[in-house]
């Protein structure tokens, strides 16, 4: 770009990356203003500035180019943009505040090195919506920040929205802190926010303390809105001794939690409830809805496990129910044993592959075909089955063409996959490129225990190579999803993947020690999808037993808890307060492994047990 003489002299300023301007120079604190003989004003930070000629001779006398490429000064002119609408979130009226929110939110990911610098040095109100700005894009690299932020007393008009914004950014990774904020806080606004957070996470780290938020009365409304929407049964044990709670309503409440927690695992269990009730109508009337929700939620299963009830109309409604639904009119006894065959029949755990968005159903059943062979071993039980889902899930229109953001995406999948047990992992496959907090573009984001979704805007146009490189990378993000830790073998699916490049080099199967802890860990899950909770259980502390990692102990201790099996789960956590860890991490293990003593004992005054039918011969 030529200078035809506009101005006879200017300043030259000369930027560490060798680029020069020309124009006027305002040194502003630690800014530098430009007025630049091209046009327009920029504003950079005075330490990318290398060298400066104030009054020089303006390059344009002599007609040499100005070396400003049209995208350094879009990038300059974004910069100042950036740094207005930060000033803007000072504005005495709240509608420009929230605007200028909303436009440096817009601006992304490029706007984040000069939204890291202002929130370190930002008045209160701009650092409240900088929080907002940071947890919208899911800026991982803010998360010590803000961290340090909740530590500090001098910012506690700033913790609460501080909580929204770790958990928005960091999710489940985030819920030992919000769980120990929830316990310690002595601002109630905060542990508000943490109670709203582990809710919507439906962290199954943060169910006890959940649950020990219904005894605070600042907190008890949110408490129990939230246990009246979770649906994971990690949070029996935890709310079962609130039954003996002395107020009717108080009971039929808690009953009415149990029945909407309870499955085919827990169907002894709910009868003994009912039997050991039996005098409290009210109560006793809820718990019965939770038999009648087995024989409809879940046929045959529901009614084989009934059988085993104390109360003779139960069992007998049981066995009429399973007569009139069996196909083959084989003669069978009245227990779960004599239907084993038909039990297993009626449960099929597997890996489910979903449409996010327009993705054609061949093509899913292509890749969950694939991956079924590369999963699948010979004469291996129990066998593994990945199948596509005839449930897509809409995807509205992106509003740019930047990548969509991941975390509402996934959450929907970890909630379709906790819908319906017999999904073992739910898979969601787009078109649509994505990113998520720290990752962009995000190939297959998930996380342990959580649904994965794959995205398939960067693996090609070839219909073969696309299905291709989706089956390797569905390996990868299930070795996450499933616990397995990356491996060193460059070729393995389970070792790290940056770029679509790396898929090529990788095998359609794992390597033989990951195969070997994919198929434990399989086996245990199956069990889980089977309702057998205690043999799965088992089979997760065996896992852990053996590899002595955090992430596996507490596998195991969830699967306990979920079988209503404190005790052993007390030996799980002890094993993870043996790893070692933050005293406040390790403090809330002390605080859960109370809570399940106590539901340990509570459970042994009634007599329950919510042991199933073991696995049938020849499953491992």
């Amino acid at each position: 770009m030529a200078l035809c003489g506009l101005w006879a002299r200017a300043d030259t300023v000369v930027l560490r990356n060798g680029q020069q301007l020309h124009g006027r120079v305002t040194i502003e604190g630690d800014k530098a203003r430009i007025e630049l003989d091209v046009g327009g004003t920029v504003v950079i930070s005075r330490g990318e500035i290398a060298s400066t000629v104030v009054d020089g001779p303006a390059v344009a006398a002599t007609g040499d180019a100005i070396a400003v490429t049209p995208e350094l000064l879009a990038r300059l002119k974004a910069r100042e943009e950036t740094h207005k609408l930060i000033e803007a979130l000072l504005d005495e009226k709240e509608p420009a505040r929230l605007k200028a929110e909303a436009d440096l939110a817009q601006k992304g990911r490029e706007a984040l090195p000069i939204l890291r610098a202002a929130f370190a040095s930002a008045a209160p109100v701009q650092r409240r919506h900088l929080l907002r700005i940071l947890a919208a894009i899911g800026d991982t690299p803010s998360v010590p920040k803000i961290i340090e932020l909740l530590r500090s007393p001098n910012d506690k008009e700033l913790h609460a929205e501080a909580v929204k914004a770790l958990a928005a950014i960091a999710g489940h990774d985030a819920a030992p802190l919000l769980a120990e904020l929830l316990m310690n806080s002595k601002d109630d606004e905060v542990r508000l926010e943490c109670l709203k957070a582990l809710a919507t996470l439906g962290s199954p780290f943060g169910a006890p303390f959940v649950a020990d938020a219904l005894r605070h009365e600042p907190l008890r409304q949110t408490a129990l809105a939230a246990v009246a929407r979770w649906d994971d049964p990690v949070l029996l044990p935890f709310i079962l001794p609130l039954l003996d709670d002395t107020a009717r309503e108080s009971r039929e409440r808690v009953a009415s939690w149990l029945v909407r927690l309870i499955n085919p695992a827990h169907a002894l269990a709910l009868t003994r409830l009912l039997e050991f009730y039996e005098e409290d109508k009210e109560t006793a009337r809820v718990l019965a809805s939770g038999v009648n929700r087995l024989h409809k939620d879940f046929p045959v299963v529901g009614d084989i496990e009934l059988l085993a009830a104390p109360q003779a109309a139960i069992r007998d409604r049981a066995l009429d129910s399973l007569r009139k639904s069996q196909k083959d009119k084989k003669k069978r006894g009245n227990t779960g044993r004599d239907w084993r065959d038909l039990r297993d029949d009626a449960v099929q755990p597997r890996f489910a592959l979903t449409a996010v968005g327009a993705v054609a159903r061949t093509f899913l059943d292509t890749v969950a075909s694939e991956v079924e062979t590369s999963l699948r071993s010979p004469g291996a039980t129990p066998p593994v089955r990945v199948s596509a889902t005839g449930k897509p899930i809409a995807l509205a229109p992106a509003p740019d063409a930047r990548p969509r953001d991941g975390r509402p995406l996934l959450a929907r999948l970890d909630r379709e996959q906790a819908a319906d047990p017999q999904n073992v992992r739910l898979i969601g496959l787009t078109g649509a490129e994505l990113s998520m907090p720290g990752l962009e573009p995000a190939l297959a984001p998930t996380r342990p225990g959580g649904a994965i979704l794959l995205s398939l805007a960067r693996l090609g146009e070839a219909r073969d190579s696309v299905a291709s490189r989706a089956r390797r990378l569905a390996l990868h993000a299930l070795a996450r999803s499933l616990g397995l830790p990356p491996c060193s073998d460059p070729t393995c699916p389970s070792s790290a993947i940056y770029t679509t490049g790396d898929l090529d080099a990788k095998s359609s199967r794992y390597c033989v020690p990951c195969k070997d802890a994919f198929t434990a860990l399989w086996a245990a899950e199956h069990d889980i999808a089977s309702f057998y909770y205690p043999a799965g259980a088992t089979k997760f502390a065996a896992i852990a037993n053996r590899t002595k990692t955090r992430d596996a102990c507490i596998a195991a201790a969830y699967a306990f808890e979920r079988a209503l099996q404190p005790l052993a789960a007390i030996e799980q956590w002890k094993a993870v307060q043996a790893i070692g860890g933050e005293p406040a991490y390790v403090a809330l293990i002390t605080k859960r492994i109370e809570m399940l003593d106590r539901a340990e004992r509570w459970l042994a005054r009634k007599k329950l047990t919510a042991s199933a039918a073991p696995p049938p011969k020849g499953r491992p």
